[in-house]
């Protein structure tokens, strides 16, 4: 009996990570409840089962679904928060647009968005700001995203001058790293330039934590995404931050199996 509710324990387990990104794609509030759920009978299952290595299999798989829970949640929490407190700065002299994964010769929705709010704050500075556009290839067989983008910023009539092409960052970190030096090669003067990032809404708090990490003193500016592409990317955005921090990660949940299997001696 006990090795079959164990059984069953890893069959509900399987299926929840399994099914989490479909669930959480299209019903961000259910898949939270069905993963606190779980996590709830995992644990009353941990309580009250007699024996010992049920009780440490099921509070093994509790805790680290509570791990990830609390990630999300503070994720999603301080996305509101960067949210809200965006500022706008007056006056730019650069505007920092990240890439994002091109599939096709076309500028995906997430990152017309992007593209489309750097025009929207170009055409509003009174002294235009040089736009410069960051990203690699995302597929062997197609240009770069920052070409891609540059092109995309010509067809709506910005001038190619005020276009700076950054086409060798593979990720966020080295947007933002090879963005600067073109930032320190261009800028000749004594103070500080202005720089404002523009990226999606849910891609802001990573963003933030890389720019504190690098020293980038910088604004930044949220491109609004549409619900029916916002909640996958925020699940994509989530998996990244778990990567990030997978080191960290390892650490505690080696140490949540280690006091899991202490319940067996």
């Amino acid at each position: 009996m006990n090795f079959l509710l164990m059984i069953a324990v890893t069959l509900i387990e399987a299926l929840i990570i399994y099914k989490i990104r479909f669930v959480y794609s299209r019903q961000p509030i259910g898949a939270i409840v069905l993963s606190s759920s779980t996590i709830l009978i995992f644990y009353l299952m941990s309580r009250f089962t007699t024996d010992k290595y049920v009780r440490a299999y099921t509070f093994n798989f509790a805790t680290i679904n509570l791990i990830f829970l609390i990630i999300m949640l503070l994720y999603m929490w301080q996305m509101d928060q960067d949210l809200k407190n965006l500022q706008a700065m007056r006056g730019v002299d650069f505007l920092m647009v990240l890439g994002n994964k091109c599939l096709s010769p076309h500028v995906p929705p997430i990152l017309a968005g992007r593209l489309d709010k750097a025009i929207e704050i170009y055409s509003d500075a009174l002294k235009k700001p040089r736009i410069i556009v960051s990203g690699g290839k995302s597929s062997p067989q197609l240009a770069t995203e920052s070409v891609l983008m540059r092109n995309y910023l010509l067809d709506r009539g910005i001038p190619d001058e005020m276009i700076i092409v950054e086409a060798k960052s593979v990720n966020t970190m080295q947007n933002l790293e090879f963005s600067a030096i073109k930032i320190r090669q261009i800028w000749h003067k004594d103070i500080r330039p202005r720089v404002i990032i523009v990226t999606s809404d849910y891609h802001i708090p990573r963003t933030k934590y890389y720019a504190k990490n690098l020293n980038l003193p910088v604004q930044f500016a949220a491109a609004k995404t549409v619900k029916m592409l916002k909640w996958p990317a925020m699940f994509r955005e989530f998996t990244a931050i778990l990567w990030y921090h997978r080191y960290s990660l390892f650490t505690i949940l080696g140490m949540d199996i280690l006091f899991s299997l202490s319940m067996c001696l």
